[in-house]
């Protein structure tokens, strides 16, 4: 099931026949003064092979006893396919996004048949025995962290009786972005909207969560006492579709937020190129937050007022909407210019989720409430491991075949961000 991977380049020759050894101009032997080497990149397709456990059998001449060596441990007792089936299988739907039924049609070109129940029991053992404790881990830490993102967006499910499908969410959260630091994100499943999903998660946490302005989050920032700050790439895509839809008013407005994105841009460059530590960019962004970015916050909400009452704004209009937006989230989107670790906008999380939606465009629909909860999870072990840099097939495999013999006191060991940096 693995492609090899060749570390190094297989070396081939072609050399001259000797026919064409000699000059053609004074006919004198030539001599070999080097060599043109070219390199053509070439694939091995992906193999199907058995491993055999021969283990020889000794018996007491009396009949007393008869023994072999401990067989390897496998997946489950009796299981009839490694740990590498079972990463490959987790890997090639929640990180390539191929539905079963085309990997059923890959291991028929190989010249095996695995039915679609058997990857789908497959998956759900690498969820019970590998994602669910894990995950336990990484939203323990996660809640340790002072900011999180937090985004959602919807995915049809197919109802338990079979008669229909109903919208359930896929709920992503994430730590904040920082140089040298590793990324953690997780993406839960719910079948509603509703605000039970961040209660629920946040229970007991208090810091400063970046959302949009979904109201779902409110209660739980009143009761736990967080800080709510805004995104401003989602008032930014409101007034682009009332630019859109016609309303030629608010293209100043448009202008000074994307002024905004341009104050930060140079610090971030900064910060990708290695150029600014996290305490550099802390300072550097309060100076330049407070020189530049507050004149242009307060010139913001001004226009945006002037633009709310005007006769022509309508409330309903693709521009009153935006306006609106700008004027219920003053206080969030106004966060970031007292707190200088918060960025301006929400898009790690939508990112995160992004990659949840490429999946949707081939697999269509959840096929029921338990398919998402198993999708969601297995999703956040290969994008943590996408984020961290390390191979999700690689890690699926590996731990798979170590997580029942950690001790729940070292299961921090197996995130994919610890895993990934024990073999930096």
């Amino acid at each position: 099931l693995h492609g090899t991977k060749h570390s190094f380049p297989t070396r081939r020759s072609s050399d001259l026949d000797e026919a064409h050894r000699d000059c053609t101009t004074c006919g004198k032997a030539l001599r070999r003064i080097g060599e043109e080497v070219t390199e053509r990149a070439g694939i091995v397709p992906a193999k199907l092979f058995v491993k055999r456990y021969v283990r020889p059998k000794y018996a007491c001449p009396d009949g007393h006893c008869v023994r072999a060596a401990e067989l390897p441990d496998s997946v489950i007792d009796g299981g009839k396919y490694e740990a590498s089936v079972y990463a490959h299988v987790a890997t090639a739907k929640y990180s390539d996004h191929l539905p079963l039924h085309r990997l059923q049609g890959i291991f028929k070109r190989y010249g095996i048949a695995i039915a679609k129940q058997s990857m789908w029991d497959m998956l759900v053992r690498v969820d019970e025995l590998v994602a669910q404790p894990v995950l336990a881990q990484m939203r323990q830490e996660l809640l340790n962290e002072h900011v999180l993102h937090a985004d959602e967006t919807p995915v049809t499910m197919r109802l338990e009786d079979g008669k229909g499908t109903k919208n359930g969410y896929a709920w992503g959260w994430r730590n904040l972005r920082r140089p040298g630091a590793p990324s953690r994100a997780l993406i839960e499943f719910r079948t509603s909207r509703g605000r039970d999903g961040p209660k629920r998660f946040l229970e007991g946490w208090s810091g400063t969560l970046i959302a949009d302005g979904y109201t779902g989050y409110d209660e739980v920032v009143r009761e736990n006492g967080i800080v709510r700050a805004g995104c401003w790439a989602h008032a930014r895509r409101k007034l682009k579709e009332a630019l859109d839809a016609g309303s030629e008013a608010v293209a100043p407005l448009l202008g000074m937020v994307q002024e905004l994105f341009a104050v930060e841009r140079p610090l971030n460059e900064r910060v990708r190129a290695g150029e600014l530590e996290w305490d550099a960019l802390l300072e550097e962004r309060r100076c330049v937050r407070a020189d530049k970015s507050q004149p242009l916050v307060e010139a913001i909400h001004a226009e945006a007022l002037r633009l709310e009452g005007l006769r022509a704004t309508l409330p309903k209009s693709k521009l009153g909407k935006a306006v609106c937006y700008l004027r219920n989230q003053r206080a969030a989107l106004a966060a970031f210019l007292e707190d200088p670790r918060l960025p301006i906008h929400n898009n790690d999380a939508e990112r995160d989720l992004r990659h949840l939606a490429v999946g949707r465009k081939n697999w269509l629909v959840f096929g029921s409430q338990r398919g998402g909860e198993v999708a969601c999870r297995l999703y956040s072990l290969v994008l943590s491991c996408k984020q961290c840099g390390a191979d999700p097939e690689a890690y699926i495999e590996d731990v798979l075949m170590r997580v029942a013999t950690t001790p729940a006191s070292e299961i921090a060991s197996l995130t994919p961000w610890a895993w990934q940096a024990a073999r930096a």
